[in-house]
């Protein structure tokens, strides 16, 4: 799994390699469908190329709250106690509803 995991940030970090300032910590990509945040130490906000201005006032509130509540830090650390862990099934169910609430 970490493995796993390591290669698919690797694969990401490629994809939103040529990403453009829009401003502040907001990049914005046409190799994405989805924004998302990503970063440890400085997160920024990625968006996908098209979205209308009402959609990127309403995208941005949305991730900037991720960056407040600091769930950028939270997931991987609990991604990190699941490797760890695999084979315990309420892990799984504590990171899955750790999801679902964020």
């Amino acid at each position: 799994m970490g493995v796993w995991s390591a290669i698919s940030y690797i694969r990401l970090k490629s994809r939103i390699g040529t990403a453009t300032k829009v401003s502040g910590n907001v990049m914005e990509s046409d190799r994405i469908s989805t924004p998302f945040v990503c970063g440890f130490l400085r997160p920024k906000v990625y968006l996908p190329v098209g979205l209308c201005a009402e959609e990127v006032s309403c995208v941005l509130a949305h991730e900037q709250t991720h960056i407040r509540r600091g769930d950028y830090l939270v997931k991987p650390l609990a991604f990190t106690a699941l490797c760890l862990h695999w084979f315990n099934p309420m892990v799984w169910a504590a990171f899955l509803l750790m999801g679902q609430d964020m």
